[in-house]
């Protein structure tokens, strides 16, 4: 993978210097390592017990807690993101090229950060958290198909994605602000303290935000101009990770 002669893959392309080879390997490597690592996690996750395992928390924030953990649903859900990020690395190793070269250690960096920020919503155990990292990675993905995609009408795919996911997920939010006015927490394993019929339309607001994100009709519109105008790359990972952050709030939620 990474002996990739970068240099001869077409008479049209130009050629990338040293540094540009050494960024897209070191940007590989990274995504490799974190693949490496969640089948470390995977090997010595106990399956016969249900509690969160790997629990990592900081207390000493104000407004809540980070608080992070994995279990038999997320654990699934971080080999999925590891195992395919290589591979959108991969999917654009040699095609960035041109004006977009310059924007090479961005691109890279954004990969990345996408990985990271999809992990953290898979193994955050906190409701409030869990929306941060549900919605951030919505600005990662409008830059990426903005400045990377293809055509003229990127710029309106990239805004209809945006506005779409960010307005979808305002229903959540709400859902969460009454929860925590509820409870004065938003930590997963208290929800069940709130009574049933009290779950079910607050679960109207969560059920939204995952339609949209999903998406359901009607709310398909954004996805198809979206896969079509992005970057392979973005394409890849908001068909196969992305999307299934909305998948996983079904599951969890």
């Amino acid at each position: 993978l990474l002996g990739i002669n970068i240099n001869n893959v077409s008479n049209n392309s130009i050629s990338f210097n040293n540094s540009q080879i050494k960024l897209k390997q070191v940007a590989l490597i990274t995504s490799l390592i974190n693949f490496f690592i969640s089948l470390l996690i995977w090997f010595n996750f106990d399956s016969n017990i249900s509690q969160y395992q790997f629990v990592f928390e900081i207390k000493q924030l104000e407004l809540f807690d980070l608080n992070f953990g994995i279990d038999g649903i997320s654990l699934y859900f971080v080999l999925l993101t590891t195992f395919v990020t290589p591979i959108a690395l991969l999917s654009n190793y040699s095609n960035i090229i041109g004006k977009e070269a310059k924007y090479l250690k961005f691109f890279l960096i954004s990969m990345l950060l996408l990985e990271t920020l999809q992990i953290c919503a898979f193994v955050s155990l906190d409701l409030f958290l869990f929306y941060i990292f549900f919605e951030s990675v919505l600005p990662v993905l409008f830059i990426i198909i903005v400045i990377f995609g293809h055509g003229e009408d990127r710029y309106r795919s990239a805004i209809l994605f945006f506005l779409f996911t960010l307005a979808g997920s305002l229903p959540m939010l709400l859902s969460i602000l009454l929860i925590y006015s509820y409870l004065g927490s938003t930590d997963f394993n208290l929800i069940s303290q709130i009574d049933f019929e009290v779950q079910k339309i607050l679960f109207i607001g969560f059920f939204i935000a995952f339609a949209v994100k999903t998406p359901l009709t009607p709310f398909i519109i954004w996805l198809p101009k979206a896969h079509a105008d992005s970057v392979l790359s973005g394409s890849i990972i908001l068909a196969a990770t992305i999307l299934k952050l909305a998948t996983f709030g079904y599951l969890r939620i």
